[in-house]
C-alpha cells in the first residue's frame, strides 16, 4: 500500500487542474467567440437638459435600451406630470405616487405593472414612496435610429403645480454608435 502525503496530493490536483484548464482555453480559443445575430450597433441616449426648481424634485435618466425617467419627488405641494396630450397622467406627493390609467401615454406604457387596483376615477397607486420611473413615449421618439449622423431630438414633460405656471421637464435623446 502506498503512503500518499497530503503535500503530494494537493500538488498533483493542482496540477490536475492547470492541464485541464490549459485544455480547456485552447479549445475555447480555437473555435472563438459564439456567432450572434442581430446586434445594435449603437443606443438611444437620453438626457436632461433642465428641471424646474421645485424643492424636492429630482428628474433622473433610466439608461436602458430604451432610455426612461424616474422622478424623485419630497416636496410639500403635489406635483400632476402631464401626458403628451396636456392631461394629467401622474400625480406625485412626497410619499405617494399616482397614475391615471385612463392617459392615453398610459396606455402606450410597455412596462405597465400588473395586478394594481384601479379607483372608479381610472386613478392606480403606484408607489409609497415619492419615486417612480417609467419608459415614458416622449422619450422613443429615436428608436428606428441607426446613424450618428441623426440630429438630437427634444423632449419635453410638463408639470402642474397648484396656482402657479405650467413648468417643464425638458431634455435630448440622440442616437450614440457603438
Amino acid at each position: 500500500m502506498m503512503n500518499y502525503k497530503p503535500c503530494n496530493v494537493i500538488r498533483i490536483t493542482v496540477a490536475s487542474f492547470g492541464i485541464l484548464m490549459m485544455s480547456i482555453s485552447s479549445s475555447v480559443s480555437a473555435h472563438g467567440a459564439p456567432k450572434a445575430d442581430n446586434i445594435p450597433t449603437g443606443v438611444v441616449k437620453a438626457v436632461v437638459t433642465y428641471q424646474p426648481k421645485i424643492s424636492g424634485l429630482n428628474a433622473i435618466i433610466l439608461d436602458a435600451p430604451r432610455p426612461g425617467i424616474m422622478l424623485r419627488y419630497s416636496g410639500e405641494e403635489t406635483l400632476t406630470i402631464l401626458g403628451s396630450d396636456g392631461s394629467d397622467l401622474m400625480r406625485f406627493t412626497g410619499t405617494q405616487v399616482y397614475a391615471n390609467t385612463q392617459n392615453p401615454d398610459w396606455k402606450k406604457l410597455p412596462n405597465l405593472p400588473k395586478g394594481l387596483v384601479v379607483d372608479p376615477k381610472g386613478w392606480v397607486k403606484l408607489s409609497s414612496s415619492g419615486s417612480y420611473g417609467w419608459l415614458d413615449p416622449r422619450l422613443d421618439a429615436l428608436h428606428d435610429a441607426n446613424d450618428e449622423n441623426v440630429e438630437p431630438i427634444n423632449w419635453s414633460i410638463a408639470v402642474k403645480r397648484a396656482d402657479k405656471p405650467l413648468d417643464n421637464i425638458t431634455g435630448q435623446l440622440y442616437y450614440k454608435k457603438l
